[in-house]
């Protein structure tokens, strides 16, 4: 009996010890590592420049690239960012959770959208806040230092002064606020179909603009509506490209009816478009002359269009 008791106890002995081991190789080898880098450091600010850029294919959506670029000594992630900058408000981040290394030397950029254009009015100042350009932008780039399971804490880094020198931001409000303009005054839309005639022997697209005036706003009156990179005119009045005068005529009823043709018939026209459906217009708003507005086509009317250029340029089935 005593015999048997000890190698019972012996046993459990065993098996404790076992566990044990069992459970500290778990947490040393299963546990996920404890950041070993701090929050990046403050001399790296002064490292870092920042450039507004933008693409074709953003100008719709209104979002821009904020390029980062470093020439520190230091390996860091890139996180997000904004922009603060005259004329906008708020801007938002529009690709998150995109984490990218910024090694020494390096340039990555974080995709942000502009915030809502702020707009003078006629007595505005131009030193008010509502023009680009009143002060420097700046920006809030959030980085981390390190890279994957060696990151160390997200931190907020100013950069007092944000480079722009192609001028991104001030087309970008000047458009914005044009739009704004036309919209106090009339509503302009892309009928969703886009018919197909034949007209002096040549399939032409029909591509209706409506022009709904709003009740109280200003006068907005068509001057021209620009052809596109896939969109012309098949007849320009006096060798004006696009459309002018008596094309835009039915405007006072509300109705503007283009007659139109490919501009070219290349495939990858087609297949690499950006804005050749966009409806470029240039109107003044109670006399003023505005910068030009850009009126999507809806993915229908978009839809018929490339189709009817396939068929004008006899592609392929």
């Amino acid at each position: 009996m005593i015999t048997a008791s000890r190698g019972r106890a012996v046993t459990v002995v065993l098996l404790a010890s076992l566990l044990g081991a069992a459970a500290v190789a778990c947490t040393e080898g299963g546990a996920p590592p404890s950041p070993t880098r701090g929050p990046v450091p403050d001399g790296v600010a002064a490292h870092l420049s920042v450039e507004v850029a933008q693409g074709r294919e953003q100008y719709a959506i209104r979002e821009i690239r904020l390029e980062v670029t470093s020439d520190s000594d230091e390996t860091m992630t890139l996180l997000s960012g904004a922009l603060h900058a005259d004329g906008f408000g708020p801007s938002h981040p529009t690709k998150e959770g995109r984490t990218l290394v910024l090694r020494p030397g390096t340039t990555r950029a974080v995709y942000v959208g502009l915030g809502e254009a702020r707009c003078a009015d006629s007595g505005a100042s131009e030193t008010s806040g509502t023009e680009p350009g009143a002060t420097t932008p700046s920006a809030t780039i959030t980085l981390a230092l390190g890279e994957g399971d060696d990151m160390g804490p997200a931190t907020e880094v100013a950069v007092e002064e944000v480079a722009d020198p192609v001028g991104h931001l001030a087309r970008n409000h000047a458009a914005d606020c044009a739009v704004a303009a036309v919209a106090a005054g009339a509503h302009l839309a892309v009928d969703a179909d886009v018919p197909v005639e034949t007209r002096d022997g040549e399939l032409t697209a029909l591509v209706t603009l409506r022009v709904e005036p709003v009740d109280g706003g200003p006068e907005v009156t068509i001057d021209r509506i620009a052809g596109t990179t896939l969109m012309s005119n098949p007849d320009p009045r006096g060798g004006a490209s696009g459309w002018v005068g008596g094309d835009l005529a039915g405007q006072r009823s509300g109705e503007v009816v283009l007659a139109v043709v490919p501009a070219r018939c290349d495939v990858h026209a087609v297949a690499e478009d950006k804005r050749g459906t966009f409806l470029p217009v240039s109107a003044r708003v109670d006399g003023e002359p505005q910068q030009t507005v850009y009126v999507p086509m809806p993915d229908s009317a978009r839809s018929d269009f490339y189709d009817f250029v396939g068929d004008y340029c006899n592609w392929p089935e």
